[in-house]
């Protein structure tokens, strides 16, 4: 009776123990395939001058993962490239810095593919210049980003900053442009623009100067209050119809579409400060960016 159950506890022993063993080997055999099934990316980023498209050495760019919401890893340009590895099933943001130009936001989307399977990846304001799969799995892809020089008085336009007829209220479907160009102001936090809005030829001239006026004063209050961007790295001003993209001036037959380029949201760049001190970017030492 004792043999038989000591011969029952053996068993039993022996089928714990080996229930462990398979549970273990499971669990290491399930993380490793997980581990396998982790598709990688090597993306080589080269950095150019817009203008020149000469090849900007020691950029530094810094590589957030939005998906795990932090900083990933950091770079500087050497020998032509920065380097990262990306993730299958993250999305990542890029912020290239640079002495005197304009920080660079690109985006590299390795998650894409959950919104459409026939993706495989996306980016925006990353040039690819080639894609090759390497020994180990891995796909290098290779690609630019272009970044330009901060230059006083460079213009650029703000898209679908639209307003009702005769208002200048800000409406819902412009905010999310008016938060791109915070982002803007936050990314570069030494520049000093003039926020200018323009009409088109209808209505009289001093009509269409004081509207234009009232809209870009709404628009720089929402920036200042809602983006926390400082008073004096942003003004105002209205042009109303002095400055007319294309002929469609007063007495002179256009279509909607031709009156519509007329009517626009744009930003100048009108200085650089440095510590609140203004800087002259021919001979200064302005940083884009905050490398903290």
């Amino acid at each position: 009776m004792i043999i038989k159950n000591q011969s029952q506890i053996m068993k039993n022993v022996f089928l714990f123990f080996f229930f462990i063993f398979l549970l273990t080997n499971q669990q290491i055999i399930a993380q490793n395939k997980s581990q396998e099934s982790v598709k990688k990316y090597k993306l080589q980023l080269r950095v150019y001058d817009y203008e020149t498209r000469d090849d900007l050495e020691g950029t530094y760019i810094k590589l957030y993962n939005l998906t795990k919401k932090n900083l990933a890893d950091s770079a500087i340009v050497v020998n032509g490239y920065a380097t990262f590895m990306l993730e299958k099933g993250n999305d990542y943001d890029l912020i290239g810095q640079r002495a005197r130009y304009m920080t660079r936001r690109a985006n590299f989307n390795a998650a894409c593919y959950l919104q459409d399977p026939k993706k495989v990846f996306c980016v925006s304001g990353i040039d690819i210049e080639n894609v090759t799969k390497q020994e180990d799995g891995t796909d290098l892809v290779e690609g630019a980003i272009a970044m330009k020089k901060i230059k006083i008085n460079d213009s650029f336009k703000i898209e679908n900053i639209r307003y009702d007829l005769n208002k200048w209220e800000i409406r819902s479907d412009a905010v999310k442009e008016l938060d791109n160009l915070v982002q803007i102001l936050k990314d570069n936090p030494g520049i000093v623009v003039e926020l200018g809005s323009h009409t088109d030829c209808r209505a009289s001239d001093p009509y269409n100067l004081n509207l234009s006026q009232k809209r870009a004063g709404a628009a720089v209050e929402y920036i200042i209050k809602q983006g926390k961007i400082p008073q004096n790295r942003i003004s105002a001003r209205g042009y109303g119809e002095t400055k007319l993209l294309n002929k469609c001036d007063d007495g002179v037959a256009c279509s909607e579409v031709e009156h519509a380029i007329n009517r626009r949201t744009e930003i100048r760049i009108t200085g650089y400060l440095v510590d609140g001190i203004p800087v002259d970017l021919k001979g200064g030492t302005a940083v884009s960016g905050d490398k903290n």
